[in-house]
């Protein structure tokens, strides 16, 4: 049996220890889906810039924290910008609580965001949302 997963007790990360998947999931209920809901956002809601993304975010009536991505053809080839929401995404599902219940925002990925690493990605926004919110 593969020691990284047994059907009894879960799934295993790398070191062998148990691990619980369901929190880091990124549900519907977690994405802000209809454009109707990103133009209220971008009409509406507050914005904070960093180095290579513009945030905007607004308070949601669903109580939820919610993520919208926006990448343009401005950040590279499809590769590219596949490669930026998948981190965008990666980032908030482990981070979601450090930002307040209730609220929608939207990551729009500027112009040379898919030349940087994860951890640069990753540290641009700790220090986004540790002042932007």
């Amino acid at each position: 049996m593969d020691a990284l997963f047994s059907k009894e007790e879960g799934p295993r990360d790398e070191k062998g220890l148990q691990c619980s998947s369901g929190d880091l999931k990124l549900t519907k209920s977690d994405r802000i889906r209809r454009s109707a809901e990103y133009r209220q956002i971008m009409a509406e809601g507050r914005q904070f810039r960093s180095p290579h993304f513009i945030f905007r975010w607004r308070v949601n009536s669903v109580g939820l924290r919610r993520l919208g991505i926006s990448v343009s053809k401005k950040v590279g080839n499809s590769c590219a910008r596949n490669w930026v929401k998948r981190r965008l995404r990666e980032y908030f599902r482990h981070n979601r609580q450090k930002l307040p219940s209730g609220v929608d925002v939207v990551i729009i990925a500027a112009q040379g965001s898919s030349r940087l690493g994860t951890r640069e990605i990753f540290e641009e926004f700790d220090r986004a949302f540790g002042q932007g919110f």
